[in-house]
């Protein structure tokens, strides 16, 4: 039986678009938080498996009949939800997992905030979205930003291509980030919001459940224990279904471009409680990368959406 008023809180009393994205944003630092604290204890396809499969949990008895419903339409649209599910969970999440497990949580929101950048990129090349000279001037600065602190501001380690691998996985994680962002115009109209997580949560968990396997039987065995239940919980309802609720709320009333600029939230956030719970510390070259990514956001985006609104 369906728990009552459940499904019509989570969809029908949302919040507006952008208080919406805001709160996303406050559960994807904390889990930049968590993932990092957690390193070496939980491991990330750990992480990334069992939030998915306990938000599936929590969710299938909310939206039960709504799913069956639907499942014709989930059924025609399986390949769609399935690329997206792969996206999000197995190379949005789980890289970043992967990479936060080898890089500091400061690093990895600062590479991790030029997504607004990479969501605007990636709706040119994609649906050929107008870009103006302002914007293809700020795609270029915050990836010079991106490349900064990659290169932890030495060209000697970038010539060198000794990069750190984490970093390196939080950029391509954000890259797959962006085409799921941009993908969600794709987003069959009729599709309840609930259901549409609950397809692409099933499919991550699908994709993800390999990967597992082979960390549990060649690399680090998941460990049972009450932190592992703690970790992998919350994170299942703030960041698998609560934030991604917000998320795509965000995205479908904002727009893909505009709700990315909420994403500068996040290194905000990180910044101010990775320094307070975790003991890191800013260094220059992350203050160059800030400023860089920064110029490039405000370019691509802001000053961007403007000129092209004024056009």
């Amino acid at each position: 039986m369906n728990p009552p008023g459940v499904e019509k809180i989570l969809t029908h009393f949302m919040p507006p678009p952008i208080i919406a994205g805001s709160l996303a944003m406050v559960c994807y630092a904390a889990t930049f938080i968590a993932v990092r604290d957690f390193a070496g204890v939980i491991p990330p396809a750990a992480i990334t498996f069992l939030r998915c499969t306990i938000a599936l949990l929590i969710l299938y008895p909310i939206c039960r009949k709504s799913l069956h419903t639907q499942w014709p339409l989930m059924r025609k649209h399986w390949k769609f939800l399935a690329l997206q599910g792969f996206l999000i969970i197995v190379c949005g999440n789980g890289l970043m997992f992967v990479g936060l497990q080898f890089t500091t949580a400061i690093n990895g929101a600062l590479i991790n905030s030029a997504e607004p950048v990479t969501i605007v990129l990636f709706a040119w090349l994609m649906f050929r979205d107008r870009l103006s000279v302002t914007q293809w001037a700020g795609v270029f600065v915050s990836f010079a930003g991106v490349i900064y602190l990659i290169g932890r501001g030495d060209t000697d380690v970038l010539l060198s291509l000794n990069l750190n691998i984490g970093d390196v996985f939080i950029f391509i994680s954000i890259l797959c980030w962006s085409v799921y962002a941009v993908l969600m115009r794709k987003v069959p109209p009729n599709l309840a919001p609930l259901n549409y997580l609950f397809g692409i949560l099933a499919a991550g968990a699908i994709f993800a459940f390999p990967f597992w396997i082979i960390e549990n039987l060649y690399f680090i065995p998941t460990p049972v224990t009450w932190t592992t239940a703690g970790v992998t919980g919350g994170m299942a309802l703030f960041t698998s279904i609560l934030a991604l609720l917000w998320w795509n709320r965000a995205v479908e009333g904002l727009g893909a471009a505009r709700a990315g600029l909420l994403l500068h939230l996040i290194p905000v956030f990180t910044l101010v409680l990775a320094i307070a719970l975790l003991g890191e510390e800013l260094q220059s070259f992350h203050a160059v990368g800030i400023v860089l990514i920064g110029l490039g956001i405000y370019l691509a985006t802001i000053l961007g959406l403007a000129s092209r609104e004024c056009d």
